[in-house]
């Protein structure tokens, strides 16, 4: 895939996050890319739940940058208006939420498509690694989650979650080249 050095593809984990966390402590290279159809335990940021139904798209990327702590924040916003460029191609009117939040719109339907989750590891001069965990709603169901929408439930067709995925990764490697 475009970006990565490698791919685990699971059909279901706890939380692509803690799976990433495990390989990044054992040495996984920059841009491990840890992909799930469907997560038992998934989360976003303030360990608040994602609903991670089948449909889905659940990734969470290892990246070894060379750039202090800082930088993180903005590297949290550069993956959601990844995400945003990506999820745009469907014809959805997307927006992003700072400071993780991908909104979609299409006609009167509207909600949080996805969500960015950051999380590194490192010294207060440098990051070692960082995970950065997306999930996208994009053909699950999302009844009853407050202020979730679906790529499907906003275009009344379903998506290949394999294409969204290639889309926000040659989206994300762009702009991580330039922010890097």
């Amino acid at each position: 895939m475009i970006g990565t050095s490698q791919v685990l593809r699971l059909s279901v984990t706890d939380s692509t996050q803690a799976v990433a966390r495990f390989l990044a402590e054992q040495g996984a290279p920059d841009r491990t890319l840890v992909w799930a159809d469907r997560q038992t335990a998934g989360r976003g940021r303030l360990k608040r739940r994602w609903d991670s139904r089948l449909g889905g798209l659940y990734f969470s990327l290892i990246l070894r940058p060379a750039f202090p702590p800082s930088r993180l924040a903005a590297l949290s916003l550069a993956a959601a208006e990844a995400a945003a460029a990506a999820l745009a191609r469907t014809g959805v009117v997307t927006s992003v939420k700072p400071p993780n939040d991908v909104m979609g719109r299409k006609g009167r339907r509207c909600g949080k498509l996805c969500g960015i989750l950051v999380q590194a590891s490192g010294g207060a001069r440098h990051v070692e690694w960082l995970l950065l965990g997306v999930g996208v709603n994009v053909n699950n169901p999302v009844r009853g989650v407050a202020g979730a929408a679906s790529l499907k439930g906003l275009t009344g067709r379903s998506w290949d979650p394999e294409e969204i995925l290639r889309h926000f990764l040659e989206k994300f490697s762009q702009a991580y080249r330039e922010f890097r």
